[in-house]
């Protein structure tokens, strides 16, 4: 069997699930460091534009954005609501799309690793104008301390989180108690990203879990699909309220 080689050099090499890797040629790599918990790449791709990576995986494409944010946000940006929380989300591109809801007065968005959101603000169009609203606060940190400790209340979450949406660094929370900690910080409406359907994934295990769960803390829980080309499979998202 003849190995094609990748030079790291020249490639990203994501594993979008067991057995299945996709090499994104970089035509430039825009930024690339390691950050106190992460590396972190920014390249500008042939067929996607610009690209956001944490350890090998896909976090942005300039061209398929549009299609991850709305999704994630569309029950936020169709009501009322004025006060919203993002639990992650350091590219801004979550951020990006609530401003676009003139009732919005102030988004808050968790973020525990500072260089990606620095990074982002430098390297990825339109993010520096984003990332510096006035309606926007950043805080960098744990969000599950701010969870614990913020006496604030919202009127929407987003979980903006990676694929293993309940893990930050070693720290675990149980689906109960995060969700429990959620609503008792936002009486209005949780949105979240869950990750790909591929049953080699995560994805699947964390939709049981919150099918398990969700209805002792969550009403109207609804999922949506939605296929990212970037990512290299579908992947769903969560809408509920408390």
């Amino acid at each position: 069997m003849k190995t094609i080689p990748f030079e790291t050099s020249e490639y990203v090499v994501y594993e979008a699930y067991k057995g299945l890797h996709v090499a994104y040629h970089a035509k430039k790599f825009l930024y690339s460091n390691r950050s106190k918990y992460q590396k972190i790449e920014i390249i500008d791709n042939d067929a996607y534009g610009i690209m956001l990576f944490l350890d090998g995986n896909v976090q942005h494409s300039e061209y398929d954005a549009e299609i991850f944010n709305e999704a994630l946000c569309r029950p936020i940006l169709h009501t009322d609501l004025k006060n919203v929380l993002v639990l992650g989300g350091g590219s801004g591109q979550t951020t990006k799309e609530l401003l676009k809801s003139p009732s919005i007065q102030q988004i808050v968005m968790v973020e525990i690793d500072s260089d990606v959101v620095e990074a982002s603000k430098q390297f990825i169009p339109e993010m520096k104008e984003t990332l510096t609203s006035p309606r926007l606060e950043i805080i960098i940190g744990d969000a599950y301390e701010f969870l614990r400790n913020t006496s604030r209340q919202f009127d929407a979450v987003v979980l903006d989180l990676t694929e293993s949406p309940f893990m930050i660094g070693d720290k675990q929370e149980p689906l109960e108690k995060l969700y429990d900690r959620v609503k008792s910080k936002c009486s209005g409406r949780c949105t979240q990203y869950i990750g790909s359907m591929v049953n080699l994934t995560k994805g699947p295990e964390t939709k049981a879990q919150i099918e398990q769960v969700g209805p002792g803390v969550l009403k109207n829980v609804v999922f949506t699909e939605v296929f990212i080309p970037s990512f290299g499979a579908p992947h769903w998202i969560m809408h509920a309220g408390f």
